[in-house]
């Protein structure tokens, strides 16, 4: 009767070392996993404002993208002054993108915006401002 309680103690051991190695190895595959999602996440858009200035209730700006990915308008948001951003695409209709190491000159019309001193514009984590000239 000892001889068999040492075996099942052996045998039931041996399972729960298994069951332990298996959820050690799904664990270190999630890690990695997630390590690997982390290292592909599409990194900011570095957007920069160049210039802008105001004539006749017409925004003008000069717009550059100086990173890898291209910069869609309908994910571009603007603030001029501090009031409520405004989606680009909806004042803007010559392009919808913004494509790596392209510079644009965009007319914003129809924002209401009178004698505003300045503008700031973000997308996706990128952000720029300038004063109007």
């Amino acid at each position: 009767m000892a001889g068999s309680v040492s075996i099942s103690a052996l045998i039931v051991g041996t399972a729960l070392l298994g069951i332990f190695a298996l959820a050690s190895l799904s664990l270190n595959d999630s890690a990695r996993t997630a390590a690997d999602v982390l290292d592909s996440g599409e990194e900011e858009p570095d957007i920069r404002l160049i210039n802008a200035s105001e004539s006749s209730g017409t925004i003008h700006l000069n717009i550059t993208n100086t990173g890898d990915e291209p910069v869609s308008f309908d994910q571009t948001w603007f603030s001029i002054d501090g009031d409520t951003p405004f989606r680009a695409s909806d004042f803007h209709t010559q392009t919808t993108i913004l494509f790596s190491g392209e510079t644009q000159h965009l007319q914003l019309t129809g924002t209401g915006a009178t004698s505003p001193s300045r503008i700031f514009v973000a997308s996706m984590g990128g952000q720029s401002g300038v004063s109007f000239s």
